[in-house]
């Protein structure tokens, strides 16, 4: 049997014996700016790679800067999508770099967000396509972020499982979507996507049970896997986060004893 480079790279990303992954997404301060949790990226890097996460999303000049002895048990997926608060439409993303660019760089994967429900869709599915274009040639996975503007995921599922099924249309391998509110109505996402779908963490909460329930419900959902980044770096104690969050995802039970309490340091 011969087995093609984008099996070898994806084996990379999941585990081997769940065939989930926990990510880690580090690339917002481009969006929002330094940011509590990853201002000092020197400091945060050792301690959160650490906590062994499946795969960090990273820009190109934080993956450059990824120390190689601290990736042996993290994949690294490039992000290729950009677009800052400072314009006031942070959401209209634009492509910074290609698959070649990250295969240079070592990366396993790469990764691009759509923001459906924008004036902007088309370019950025533009985008999306010649990305997918791009992978196929060198045999590397594609993670799409997908988020729906103006949408609350909760009230609207259907619109995020439209944009899910997109992306998968379009060639994406693995699919990021919000959260849905409920088991039900995620499963309904899972289902009407036939790439593996892993559900993002969102913004930092004082809700301690809020991340617990999210995992816990989009598992038992047919979810692949998460990809957390700010309830994870912002969190007091990140390293232990990423731990239980590995334990979580990569066994049939979703235990998650830690506080999500906010610290009350900034």
């Amino acid at each position: 049997m011969i087995v093609s480079g984008k099996e070898r790279r994806l084996r990379r990303l999941f585990s081997p014996f769940s065939g989930r992954s926990v990510m880690l997404p580090i690339d917002q301060p481009v969006s929002l700016g330094p940011i509590r949790g990853i201002t000092d990226l020197h400091k945060a890097l050792p301690t959160l790679l650490a906590g062994e996460p499946d795969a960090v999303i990273a820009h190109r000049g934080v993956l450059q800067r990824i120390p190689a002895e601290l990736a042996d048990s993290t994949s690294l997926v490039m992000h290729l999508s950009a677009g800052t608060d400072l314009s006031g439409r942070g959401y209209d993303k634009t492509l910074t770099g290609t698959v070649a660019e990250a295969v240079r760089l070592g990366a396993d994967a790469v990764s691009v967000q759509v923001t459906f429900g924008t004036v902007e869709e088309k370019a950025m599915l533009t985008d999306l396509a010649a990305i997918a274009g791009q992978c196929a040639r060198w045999d590397v996975p594609l993670l799409t972020m997908v988020y729906v503007r103006g949408a609350d995921p909760v009230a609207e599922p259907g619109k995020v499982a439209h944009g899910a099924r997109v992306a998968a249309e379009l060639g994406a391998d693995v699919v990021k979507v919000q959260y849905t509110g409920s088991e039900e109505s995620f499963a309904s996402v899972v289902d009407g996507c036939f790439v593996p779908v892993v559900v993002a963490g969102g913004e930092r909460t004082g809700d301690k049970d809020s991340l617990h329930a999210t995992v816990a419900d989009a598992l038992r959902a047919g979810a692949a896997g998460v990809c957390v980044g700010r309830k994870v770096f912002q969190h007091d104690d990140p390293q232990r986060v990423l731990t239980e969050l590995r334990a979580a995802v990569h066994s049939d039970s979703t235990p998650l004893p830690y506080s999500e309490d906010v610290p009350t340091h900034v």
